[in-house]
C-alpha cells in the first residue's frame, strides 16, 4: 500500500476578504487537489468548493467500480464538476459565471495522474531540483508560446489573471492528462497562483529542500510557503499542498 507524508495549508493572503480557493488531501484513496474559484462575491468560493465535492465523489464511486484508467477516472470526474457548478450557476443568477481552475493528482501503485484545468500548478521535486509539470492555461502564456511576450514580461502582463479554461463556465471542459512515474521519496506540490505568483521555482524549492530534506519536517512546508507569499504582498489567496510519496521511514 502506497503511503504518503501531506503538508496542506490555505490562506485569503494580505488583501482579499474573502478565501475563494479550495482543496482536498485524501490520501487513504491517493488523490489530492486545488481549485481556485473566481466569480463575484460568492462565486468563486461556491464553485472552488463544489469542484472538490464532486471530483471526491466522482473518484471514489470509479475507483471501488473499478475497471477505468487513471486518466479516464479524472476526466470524468472534473467533466462531472463542470457539469454541476455550469447548473448551479444558471439556477441561481447570483452565482452567474463562476467557474474555477482544478489541479487533482491520483495516484495508482507507481505512477499518477493529473487533471488540469487553468493555472493552478503541479510542480515534481527531487533534491536540488524543481519541474513545473502543469501548463497554464492562461493568455500569457498563449502570447508566451507565441513569442509574443518574454519570460520576464509574463508577470506584469495586464492579462496575466485570465485564464482560457475553467471548470463550470461552460457545461463541458476540456481536461488536460499528464502521466509519470513516481519513485519512493518523490515529492510534489500542488498550489494556486496566489503562491505560485509570488514565489518563483528557487524560492519554493528552497523551503521545502530545508523542510524535508533537512528537517525531516514536512508538515510545516505549506505554512511556510504561504508565508512567503505574504510577506511578498499575499496579492491572492494561497493554497499549497506538498505530498511525499512513500517517505523514507525517519520522515513519518
Amino acid at each position: 500500500m502506497t503511503h504518503f507524508n501531506v503538508s496542506f495549508a490555505t490562506d485569503v493572503g494580505m488583501k482579499r476578504r474573502q478565501n475563494q480557493d479550495s482543496g482536498a488531501a485524501l490520501p487513504e484513496i491517493g488523490l489530492f487537489m486545488v481549485a481556485d474559484g473566481m466569480g463575484g462575491h460568492r462565486g468563486g468560493e461556491t464553485a472552488s468548493s463544489m469542484a472538490v465535492a464532486v471530483i471526491t465523489e466522482s473518484v471514489r464511486c470509479a475507483l471501488q467500480q473499478g475497471g477505468s484508467t487513471p486518466a479516464k477516472v479524472l476526466t470524468e470526474a472534473i467533466g462531472a464538476a463542470s457539469k454541476a457548478i455550469h447548473e448551479r450557476a444558471a439556477k441561481q443568477p447570483e452565482l452567474s459565471g463562476m467557474g474555477t481552475t482544478t489541479t487533482a493528482i491520483l495516484f495508482s501503485g507507481d505512477t499518477l495522474t493529473i487533471g488540469h484545468v487553468g493555472d493552478s500548478r503541479c510542480y515534481f521535486i527531487r533534491p536540488g531540483k524543481i519541474w513545473q509539470v502543469t501548463r497554464d492555461h492562461s493568455l500569457v502564456q498563449e502570447k508566451f508560446r507565441a513569442g509574443l511576450i518574454t519570460r520576464d514580461q509574463i508577470k506584469t502582463d495586464k492579462l496575466k489573471n485570465v485564464i482560457t479554461r475553467s471548470v463550470g463556465f461552460e457545461p463541458s471542459v476540456e481536461v488536460e492528462i499528464f502521466e509519470m512515474d513516481a519513485l519512493p521519496g518523490d515529492a510534489f506540490m500542488l498550489c494556486s497562483d496566489g503562491l505560485s505568483g509570488l514565489a518563483d521555482e528557487k524560492s519554493i524549492l528552497e523551503v521545502i529542500e530545508k523542510r524535508l530534506y533537512g528537517e525531516n519536517d514536512i508538515k510545516s512546508a505549506a505554512t511556510d510557503l504561504i508565508k512567503t507569499a505574504n510577506d511578498r504582498g499575499g496579492d491572492d489567496n494561497i493554497t499549497a499542498i506538498i505530498i511525499v510519496k512513500d517517505p523514507p521511514e525517519q520522515n513519518g
